[in-house]
């Protein structure tokens, strides 16, 4: 067995890559272990490609980052069955993670990591590239896209680009004239309601740094959760974030505007390419159509010591 951590030196609030290494050296590991270090986007899918496609024996590769740095190490390791994907949640979005039954620090435990459990999640695919957690498609991915344009300027630091992003594109991206087809049935825009706010095509629940859109959604049911929001008033929007938070807005009162449904395939037409969010990452696709992979990849889970025999953990904490 072989196991591969990729670092993503920019993740997180500041660069600790020598404190990563140390960490990963600490553990003392008796198979063969290399330690990889991202230098521009693309890297960490190129990187585990490179690692599981030339053995042919075991590979667990982690992925030290965000949201976005396991993406790219999923798609370089998508349709090789001799590998798992462990993600060490250290970036400014780690929002896969909080799906599952752990707490973030159980998945910043490198030994708890590199001894965990190998299980099976779906994927959610898009026109050749995929997603582990969501995808998403109008105003949040306009934030998503807006926030790397002002993280250029001065000061303007992860948190900060987003919430500028975010009440920028509340009064520039908030309308979306894309159709919505579910199963291949056109959803309607409920009565009043002329244009989209914005959809979510969740495989886990979060998103967006910790909104809970799709908390009906499971890695391993072998459907889409699909969630749709119109054009809503400011007011109303204002209204909707509390429960979008917690996961308490389907079905709210206040929120009846909100279409949410269990699907196998969506697709979203307009005259012009849309851009769309995997995972955060943003393409530019014509007609995006979004399917469902049951069982078609495989991640790393912690291992829970018991207390009796529990050794004194390595834990990386938000850096």
């Amino acid at each position: 067995m072989k196991h591969v951590f990729i670092l993503n030196a920019f993740a997180g609030k500041k660069s600790s890559v020598d404190e990563l290494k140390e960490k990963i050296r600490a553990l003392r590991l008796d198979c063969e272990c290399v330690i990889e270090i991202t230098k521009c986007r693309g890297d960490a899918k190129e990187i585990a490609r490179k690692h599981v496609s030339s053995t042919d024996e075991f590979v667990r590769v982690y992925a030290c980052g965000g949201d976005g740095t396991a993406n790219e190490a999923m798609s370089g390791m998508v349709g090789f069955s001799n590998c798992a994907l462990g993600v060490i949640p250290v970036g400014t979005g780690n929002d896969f993670v909080k799906s599952f039954d752990y707490s973030k620090d159980d998945f910043c435990d490198l030994e708890k990591m590199t001894k965990g459990e190998v299980v099976t999640i779906d994927l959610l695919k898009c026109n050749g590239n995929y997603a582990m957690n969501t995808i998403s498609v109008g105003y949040d991915c306009a934030v998503a896209k807006q926030a790397q344009k002002i993280k250029r300027f001065p000061l303007m630091t992860g948190p900060a680009a987003y919430k500028a992003a975010l009440v920028y594109c509340l009064f520039s991206k908030r309308r979306h004239t894309f159709n919505t087809y579910a199963d291949d049935k056109l959803i309607n825009l409920p009565k009043g309601y002329k244009t989209q706010m914005m959809c979510v095509a969740g495989n886990g629940m979060y998103y967006g740094g910790g909104f809970k859109a799709t908390p009906y959604a499971s890695f391993s049911d072998g459907n889409i959760d699909f969630l749709s929001v119109p054009t809503v008033s400011l007011l109303q929007f204002a209204q909707l974030i509390g429960p979008f938070i917690k996961g308490e807005h389907i079905g709210h009162e206040k929120a009846q505007f909100i279409v949410h449904k269990k699907c196998k395939k969506l697709q979203f037409k307009d005259d012009v390419p849309i851009d769309i969010g995997l995972d955060g990452e943003i393409y530019n696709i014509k007609d995006p159509v979004i399917t469902v992979e049951p069982k078609a990849f495989s991640v790393i889970i912690p291992e829970i010591l018991k207390e009796s025999s529990q050794k004194k953990c390595t834990v990386l904490r938000d850096l």
